[in-house]
């Protein structure tokens, strides 16, 4: 019997202080909330971290290939290119065609 009026004093001391109750269970729902919140910004900052540190690269990339087409577009490199590989050489005066606009 004493069982049954413990179990009967809890239900009605919780009915008592239902607000109470409420709060508490707020009070874990935000501390719940708060955590969850905490770990997506965790997970957001290091996805973050590695796009600025995918983005780094693909500007060192492009910076690299910058130089490589300036390189390869030199004036000296193409005449030299002209005159070894396509057996090109300067026109002199006679070979000189003057082509003028109609």
């Amino acid at each position: 019997m004493s069982a049954i009026k413990l179990n009967r004093l809890i239900i009605s001391d919780i009915w008592q202080h239902k607000f109470l109750l409420v709060l508490m269970l707020c009070c874990l729902g935000s501390a719940l909330a708060v955590v969850e919140f905490t770990h997506m910004n965790r997970q957001l900052t290091m996805y973050e971290d590695k796009i600025l540190q995918h983005r780094d690269t693909l500007e060192m990339e492009w910076r690299n290939l910058l130089l490589e087409q300036r390189a390869l577009s030199e004036h000296s490199r193409v005449e030299e290119l002209a005159a070894t590989k396509l057996n090109m050489v300067r026109p002199s005066g006679p070979q000189d065609v003057v082509v003028q606009e109609p």
